[in-house]
């Protein structure tokens, strides 16, 4: 049970953490606050990685297989981060076409399309957020999602018989 605490102990505050990234993004003040961010990203893959080796060696397994979950984790959340970008920016696209008051299939055509829509997404960083909201949640939803997969299958692992005896 222990394991499973630390896994939802950590998720909330990397929600906080993402919640908090978002809102300093949102208002301005985040200035500096990326560094931060990936610096916390990393020691929170950091302790999720031994909450899973300490639960295979609980149950007395080796500890290899901790890798496992962790890449996973790791590689879904940014296949779910760049997706969740990538339809999120279908609707700026469609912004940018009425701007330039042209349909997206004819703007999407051109050569130049995609230097001139993040030249006009760059001018308008409030539209930039619109990107960034769904991709940092889409990332965190792959990354507990996984994690969380995999720690009911090693929740189901018995507990090593030479802890019992005492």
């Amino acid at each position: 049970m222990a394991f499973l605490i630390g896994l939802i102990l950590v998720a909330v505050l990397d929600a906080v953490k993402t919640w908090y990234g978002l809102s300093l993004a949102i208002s301005g003040n985040g200035d500096g606050f990326g560094m931060i961010s990936m610096a916390l990203y990393g020691l929170m893959i950091l302790f999720v990685s031994f909450l899973f080796i300490n639960r295979r060696r609980d149950a007395g397994e080796g500890a290899m297989l901790f890798l496992l979950p962790v890449i996973l984790a790791v590689v879904i959340s940014l296949i779910a981060a760049g997706g969740m970008a990538a339809v999120a920016s279908f609707g700026l696209m469609e912004q940018y076409a009425e701007s330039v008051g042209r349909d997206v299939m004819t703007v999407a055509q051109d050569p130049g399309f995609q230097a001139e829509f993040q030249a006009w997404i760059e001018e308008r960083p409030e539209l930039a957020m619109q990107l960034a909201q769904p991709a940092a949640w889409g990332g965190f939803a792959g990354f507990w999602g996984v994690t969380f997969i995999f720690a009911l299958w090693f929740m189901a692992m018995k507990q090593d018989a030479s802890d019992d005896v005492a």
